[in-house]
């Protein structure tokens, strides 16, 4: 089951009708945005759509500058599929005037709303901002809870936990907490009530939690593994206990953390921000893991999540998805939407998981008028072959041929990169050219020959930007259709592309000899060191 189509009408910045199309397979998206361009409207819109299917909204926030012809014609429209061969599929709306999901299949919506897949960088700094003595994150996973104006004990807001499932009761374990709040804060227990209120907490909620926080702690760490850093988490929570009305102690789960093997107090402080942040993804990660996920669609919505990581720490996030979100037995696979106002990280991820599976799409501001206000222009990202067909038909012989070129060189890069095939080192990384990737696949890959030679040709002619002064002569037109073509053979053998054992053979032989080598003139120094010593 996965989200085919996303229609956002007259919503935040999203004024006018403004459709994201996930094909047939309903494939993951990548959403690349300048600041102010809308796609943290895109965010907002998926989080309040999935809300919509338990609860009626207050309100469905309209774009500030719709006429007063139309008001309440915001709406958010998901089409879902079941599979994508399916003829069938089903569309879900949320609008302005009902402010909720009207369907009778809602409940695949509210199931998916139980995973709280929804996080953004504000998300991560509560896991480090505003906790003084130590990180406490009852109220994070629990829910937050205030009085309100008749001086009633209320849930706030919903923790992220709310809908884990408690294994000693079967119930969803938020739920549990909110009725155990209720009780002791709002009503009056008799003795036999609060001696029941005392045994539940021991018996059921307790053990629960408990079980539900080890399985966090263990996946967190889990995930830390990935960025590298030698962290290890613990979720130190020991039991709540009833004491009388208002009177529950032990609400508490602090994070404790251990740095190379060492305890560290007030961690909040002392780690930088790329480990903090790193911390904070594999929390929420880990959470999420262990709300139910039994439902046919699953969401992961990740907005701006790497404010905080420099480029070799955001790679990890990448192979956490693919490990454990993406790549998994269909049952537990995510469906994941991601934005970012990073260009290069945008690229990152193309490059990384390729237009398979992904959905690449970018978003800009645009003015309707000189003196208007700007809305969103969505542009579907089809690729660069794709722009070199297009200019190919406009007869921009020269434009095409950068495009092919352009494709060219980020095949070659992801080639290498998914087959760890070494390339020439050069001093300046910016001075390793495609010509040393293409070098690299040529003579240590499997790549059939044939291929091989139909690409050499058609690099000289047309890869070469040097000749691109001549792709005004009609001839040419055909050598950009042939590399076109010998293009999209290297891209559809990208999963059949394997590194030479061979070369491997020979990268250990000459590791071997390299230790040898060292091993001898030891020995060497050694006697060197002792003739000098008599």
């Amino acid at each position: 089951m996965r989200i085919t189509d996303i229609k956002i009408t007259n919503y935040r910045a999203f004024y006018g009708e403004h459709h994201i199309q996930l094909d047939k397979d309903g494939k993951n998206l990548m959403l690349y945005g300048e600041n102010g361009s809308g796609k943290s409207s895109l965010f907002t819109a998926m989080k309040d759509f999935f809300l919509a299917s338990v609860k009626k909204l207050p309100e469905l926030e309209e774009n500030i500058f719709l006429p007063a012809s139309k008001k309440n014609t915001a709406k958010i429209e998901v089409t879902v599929k079941e599979k994508p061969d399916s003829t069938k599929s089903t569309v879900f709306e949320l609008n302005a005037v009902q402010k909720e999901i009207v369907s009778a299949d809602k409940i695949l919506i509210s199931d998916a709303n139980k995973v709280k897949g929804f996080f953004d960088y504000r998300s991560l700094l509560r896991t480090h901002l505003g906790h003084n003595e130590s990180v406490d994150l009852f109220n994070l996973l629990l829910g937050t809870y205030e009085y309100d104006k008749h001086y009633e004990y209320k849930l706030i807001e919903q923790g992220i936990l709310y809908h884990s499932v408690n294994r000693f009761t079967n119930k969803e374990i938020g739920r549990e907490w909110e009725a155990i709040a209720d009780d002791t804060f709002n009503k009056k227990q008799t003795i036999r009530q609060q001696d029941s209120t005392k045994n539940y907490l021991k018996d059921k909620f307790n053990p629960g939690l408990k079980e539900i926080l080890q399985s966090i702690e263990g996946d967190t760490n889990t995930f830390l593994k990935y960025f590298g850093i030698n962290l290890i988490v613990k979720l130190e929570f020991d039991k709540v206990e009833y004491f009388g009305r208002r009177d529950l102690r032990g609400r508490n789960i602090n994070l404790k953390i251990d740095f190379f093997t060492k305890h560290i107090p007030k961690h909040q402080y002392f780690l930088n921000e790329a480990r903090l942040t790193a911390l904070a993804i594999s929390l929420y990660l880990a959470s999420i893991k262990v709300n139910p996920t039994k439902g046919a669609l699953k969401i992961l919505v990740l907005d701006d999540l790497l404010i905080g990581l420099d480029m070799s720490n955001r790679l990890p996030l990448l192979e956490i998805l693919k490990n454990h979100f993406v790549d998994v037995k269909a049952d537990d696979r995510f469906q994941i939407i991601m934005t970012t106002y990073d260009k290069v990280w945008y690229e990152l991820v193309k490059s990384y998981f390729g237009e398979e599976q992904w959905k690449f799409v970018e978003v800009y501001s645009k003015r309707l008028n000189d003196d208007d206000f700007e809305i969103p222009i969505i542009k579907h990202d089809n690729g660069y072959l794709d722009r070199a067909k297009h200019y190919l038909t406009e007869k921009d012989f020269k434009a095409s041929a950068v495009y092919i070129r352009t494709e060219f060189e980020r095949l070659v890069k992801t080639i290498c990169d998914k087959q760890r095939i070494p390339v020439a080192y050069k001093k300046n990384q910016k001075e390793v050219t495609s010509d040393d990737f293409w070098t690299a696949i040529e003579s240590q890959t499997n790549l059939d020959p044939a291929l091989v030679k139909e690409i050499k040709i058609h690099r000289g002619v047309v890869m070469n930007p040097f000749s691109h002064y001549d792709l005004e002569k009609p001839e040419f037109e055909k050598e950009l259709k042939d590399t076109i073509i010998a293009i999209e053979k290297l891209k559809a053998e990208i999963g059949n592309i394997k590194k030479d054992k061979s070369i491997d053979k020979l990268e250990k032989e000459v590791a071997k000899l390299n230790g040898e080598v060292a091993a001898k003139e030891k020995i060497i120094e050694d006697l060197r060191n002792k003739l000098k010593a008599k």
